[in-house]
């Protein structure tokens, strides 16, 4: 992946860490450190195994700390998608685990100190015209049938600026958004004074190779030998593992205003069954994002460049529906991994002997997803079965 634009969560001093040069060996060898590698780390390290994450560049700097910043229950599908398209109990089953992911995720934060990064205040999916409000009710009406949180919202319930006739909403109380960067250089530094090692700057130069009954992963400088890998990330998921092909990489855009002095939005917001996706940051900036359709073929690349007819719907996108004419402070790309089904992918990789598994592909909603894979992929390391291993979909499907 091509890096563009520094994004807003990003934009602040961070030392680095000392690349990989030389060989160093490791019961695991997690290669990403974004939200799914320190997630699977985190559960190697409970477990007792010694651990080694690799990142082509630096802990939260790929899809991971180019995104959103928004905490999410759910698969991307909205949940009565998602009964229909891979059957009530296995979207049932997916549901509870990213809210069980959730409820986790803030205990660990709490524990590392990082709790504050995150906003738990709610979550308004907004439905934009009378089509999608017959959605909203039909997702809102799936979600109580199985038992599951979200109050159909309408009128004067809705955030001041994006009322309009006909609007409705659905809102979510268990969700809300998040500083990715500072919550995961947090739980970082905490794994490290656990013993897990870290080397950025540190690009694997080829697939996790079976080297006698051990793995070996390859960098730019040097070398880890390993009893096992894990290959932790998202877009980029199908150049280090080719069995994931079904996984493609898309660019997804995003800009950030300077802050404002009033609040706007006092929750976050998904609107146009989930294209557009705004919410208002702790220190008042409006960070924005969306019109992937209108990037069209475009967006199906590695390269993490900021469309410039995208930024320029955003920015009317702004003015039109939150009536902001902030100036615009930071415009940047995250490449996330996008399947067809769209389920992520994890579990062993095939041909590997149960030594390498994957874990990426969460179609734009990795940072709880990827949490729920990385107790899959744990569980399959250290004992060699999972009871959720059905929940995603294999490697190579």
């Amino acid at each position: 992946m091509t890096r563009g634009p520094v994004p807003l969560w990003q934009d602040e001093p961070y030392r680095p860490r000392s690349p990989l040069a030389g060989e160093v060996r490791a019961d695991v060898c997690v290669v990403g450190a974004g939200v799914g590698g320190l997630a699977t780390a985190r559960r190697l390290a409970d477990a007792g195994l010694s651990v080694v994450v690799l990142d082509r560049h630096e802990v939260a700097s790929g899809a991971s700390g180019r995104n959103g910043g928004f905490f999410i229950a759910g698969a991307a599908p909205m949940y009565h998608e998602t009964r229909r398209l891979w059957g009530r109990e296995r979207a049932v089953a997916v549901h509870a685990a990213t809210l069980a992911a959730q409820r986790e995720m803030l205990a660990v934060a709490d524990a590392v100190g990082a709790r504050s990064h995150f906003r738990v205040g709610g979550l308004l999916r907004l439905a934009v015209d009378a089509a999608e409000a017959d959605d909203v009710r039909a997702n809102a009406a799936a979600l109580a049938e199985d038992g599951f949180p979200g109050q159909l919202v309408a009128g004067d319930d809705l955030p001041a600026p994006l009322a309009r006739p006909g609007r409705a909403g659905l809102f979510f109380p268990h969700d809300g958004s998040v500083h990715p960067v500072r919550w995961l250089r947090a739980l970082a530094g905490a794994l490290e004074t656990r013993g897990v090692r870290f080397f950025e700057h540190s690009p694997v130069v080829a697939p996790p190779a079976g080297d006698g009954d051990r793995v070996c992963v390859r960098t730019a400088a040097g070398a880890v030998r390993c009893d096992r890998a894990v290959v932790a990330v998202d877009g980029d998921l199908a150049a280090l593992v080719p069995s994931a092909g079904a996984v493609r990489p898309r660019r997804l855009t995003m800009l950030a205003t300077a802050p404002l002095s009033r609040t706007v939005l006092p929750f976050p917001v998904y609107a146009r069954f989930g294209h557009e996706y705004v919410h208002q940051t702790a220190d008042g900036r409006i960070a924005l994002g969306g019109f992937s359709d209108l990037d069209g073929d475009a967006s199906w690349t590695d390269r993490a460049e900021v469309s410039a007819p995208v930024q320029a719907r955003l920015e009317r996108w702004l003015a039109e529906e939150l009536g902001v004419d902030a100036p615009v402070t930071h415009r940047w790309a995250g490449v996330v991994g996008f399947a067809a089904d769209p389920l992520p992918r994890c579990g062993p990789v095939p041909g590997s002997d149960g030594r390498v598994f994957a874990l990426g592909g969460y179609n734009g909603t990795g940072h709880v997803q990827a949490w729920v894979a990385s107790r899959v992929v744990a569980d399959l390391v250290v004992t060699g079965g999972s009871p959720s291993a059905g929940l995603y979909a294999a490697v190579d499907a």
